[in-house]
């Protein structure tokens, strides 16, 4: 499906970790996604891309509101049967961009109703994505959505020079163990305004991940350039201008690395890390301390009828780069042996 692509603003980044292997299963569309569990509470720390997002840390760490009452989660309930799950409504980017111009605690109240609304879209959007997901990563595992994949909308604004309570966008995590753990993970955001955002991978990594990760580029630095390059992956990540079909291999490769070492420039070392010669061939490489890639979406694109079609092939063009890096910070030796065999879906 030819769609549009939006317009890139400068380096990306996505959320980190997971853990946890499980087989894939004939799965269904769901109209509505789980009920929700309000029994606990999770810290992983996530970010979402470059602009005002210091203050998104401890994503899932604090939430001030009042849980929901039984009488609530039946309301939510009531307007999740309304939702198809394989389309967004207009009306969830609306209520987002009401929120941005509005986001205090009274407005966000006296708004609650069409936020549940809102919020059982996305749910149902998101579990329908998680569904198509595993017949693209069949190592992601069906989860409940708003306990293991959603990330709240309140804001943990402790450590924050901006202290607005609330998010102005939805987002979701996808892996083998949802938005938690160590492994790398996929990544969705809607937020009005063509903000909307998908990507992956490992977003600032423990310490002993980025060292496997260094040790792979010194022993074997072909194995992620091949990816980089890699024809769909560099059109949809990496190439600021459509340039592949003008230029050499040897050009693709230089402006694939340039665009993967800006997105990931957060962090990253200034020297030669220790154990190795500043005279590296791959020397920026090895200086990275995060391993993800996106892109932004437009309203337009997001809203299409088809746009779970659209999400689903950036998430395909995105499996390889996802594959790759659980194989390095996370190997598992029997995953040959667990994974379908070819054609069995």
């Amino acid at each position: 499906m030819a769609v549009k692509k939006g317009t890139k603003k400068g380096p990306v980044t996505v959320s980190r970790r997971l853990s946890a292997i499980t087989k894939p299963r004939n799965i269904s569309k769901r109209s509505a996604p789980q009920k929700k569990n309000h029994a606990g509470r999770t810290s992983t720390k996530v970010r979402r891309v470059q602009g005002n997002d210091e203050d998104d840390e401890d994503d899932e760490l604090f939430d001030d509101e009042t849980p929901n009452t039984s009488s609530d989660e039946s309301a939510e309930e009531a307007v999740t049967e309304e939702s198809t799950g394989d389309t967004l409504h207009p009306n969830t980017l609306r209520f987002l961009k009401d929120l941005a111009k509005h986001n205090d605690r009274d407005w966000f109240h006296a708004h609650k109703d069409i936020y549940k609304i809102a919020l059982a879209n996305f749910k149902a959007y998101s579990s329908t994505l998680q569904e198509e997901l595993t017949k693209v990563d069949w190592t992601v595992p069906i989860l409940p959505i708003e306990k293991h994949n959603l990330f709240r909308i309140y804001r943990d604004v402790r450590f924050s020079s901006s202290k607005v309570p609330y998010k102005e966008y939805f987002s979701v995590a996808f892996s083998r163990t949802g938005k938690q753990g160590l492994y790398a993970k996929y990544y969705l955001s809607i937020q009005p305004g063509d903000q909307s955002f998908i990507g992956g991978g490992l977003w600032h990594p423990e310490a002993t991940h980025v060292s496997l990760m260094r040790r792979e580029i010194d022993r074997n630095p072909q194995g992620i350039k091949d990816i980089l390059v890699s024809q769909d992956f560099f059109a949809s990540f990496l190439d600021p201008g459509g340039s592949r079909k003008r230029t050499s291999l040897k050009a693709v490769e230089g402006q694939a690395l340039k665009s993967f070492l800006d997105r990931n420039s957060e962090g990253a070392l200034k020297t030669a890390p220790k154990g190795y010669d500043k005279e590296h061939p791959d020397i920026d490489l090895l200086r990275l301390k995060s391993y993800t890639v996106g892109k932004r979406i437009k309203d337009s694109e997001i809203l299409l009828p088809n746009s779970m079609e659209f999400i689903v092939d950036v998430l395909r063009t995105l499996e390889p780069f996802i594959t790759y890096l659980n194989s390095v910070v996370m190997p598992d030796i029997n995953l040959a042996n667990l994974a379908p065999a070819s054609g069995s879906g």
